[in-house]
C-alpha cells in the first residue's frame, strides 16, 4: 500500500510525503507494517522543481514487463515551490522502484501538466495495447472534473482533448465531480468519484458506462 502521510496532526498538515505499508494477508483486520520514513518527500536530494514543496496522493502499478527497467511504477501529484505571490500548480509525476521501498524519480518533467490549478489522483489501467490514466482536474477551468490520458510507454502521455468523462451535472456534484476510482466488470465500467455540492457537502457518487439504475439525488447534511 502506498499512502499520503504528514508529520503533524490535521488534514494534509505539515510536511507531506508518500508512505509504504504492507500486510501478509487482509484478514483478520489488524494494523499493517510500515516504513518509518517517507519513501518520497519534497526534501529528498533528487526532488524536482515540480515536487519540492508538497507531495500528495500516489498510485503504484506492478509492470511485470519492466517497460522502464523496473517492476514498480508510481504516479503521484505534487506541487513545486511557487513564485512569490503566486499559487502553486499541482502536476502528476512519476517514480520507479525495484522493491517498493526505495524509489527514484523518473525523468526531469511531470507527465501531466495543465499549467495551472490541479491535475491529480492518477489511476492507471491497461486497455488493449494502451496504458490509460484516469485523473481529475480543477482550477484550470471551472469546477472539478474527470479526465484521462493515454500512453504506449508509461512516460509520454497524451491527454484527451474532448469532453470531460465526468463533470458537475447533478445537485450532489454541482461544485466538484473528481478523484476517480474506475472498475470494469461484466461489460460495464463503474466510475466512482468524490462529489461535492454547492454547500460543500461531500459524498461518493457513481457513473456507469450504461444505465443500470438511479441513486438518490442528494447527500444527507453533515
Amino acid at each position: 500500500m502506498s499512502y499520503l502521510g504528514g508529520d503533524t496532526h490535521g488534514y494534509e498538515a505539515g510536511a507531506l510525503g508518500v508512505g509504504i505499508a504492507w500486510a501478509k494477508d487482509f484478514v483478520p483486520p489488524r494494523e499493517w507494517e510500515r516504513v518509518s520514513e517517507a519513501v518520497l518527500a519534497p526534501g529528498d536530494e533528487d526532488a524536482r522543481w515540480y515536487d519540492n514543496n508538497v507531495i500528495y496522493k500516489s498510485s503504484v502499478i506492478w509492470d511485470q514487463d519492466k517497460t522502464l527497467g523496473h517492476p514498480f511504477v508510481m504516479y503521484y501529484n505534487a506541487k513545486g515551490k511557487p513564485a512569490p505571490g503566486q499559487r502553486g500548480v499541482e502536476r502528476i509525476a512519476m517514480a520507479v522502484s525495484d522493491d517498493m521501498l526505495h524509489w527514484q524519480r523518473y525523468g526531469t518533467e511531470p507527465v501531466i501538466d495543465h499549467g495551472s490549478g490541479i491535475s491529480g489522483d492518477a489511476q492507471i489501467t491497461r486497455i488493449g495495447d494502451l496504458w490509460v490514466m484516469f485523473y481529475f482536474g480543477a482550477g484550470w477551468k471551472p469546477g472539478g472534473f474527470e479526465r484521462f490520458a493515454c500512453s504506449h510507454d508509461l512516460v509520454h502521455w497524451t491527454p484527451w482533448e474532448g469532453e470531460d468523462l465526468i463533470a458537475p451535472s447533478e445537485e450532489y456534484d454541482a461544485r466538484y465531480a473528481h478523484k476517480p476510482c474506475v472498475i470494469y466488470r461484466d461489460g460495464i465500467v463503474y466510475h466512482y468519484y468524490n462529489a461535492v455540492d454547492k454547500a460543500g457537502n461531500r459524498g461518493l457518487a457513481l457513473a456507469t458506462s450504461r444505465p443500470i439504475g438511479q441513486s438518490g439525488k442528494s447527500f444527507p447534511k453533515e
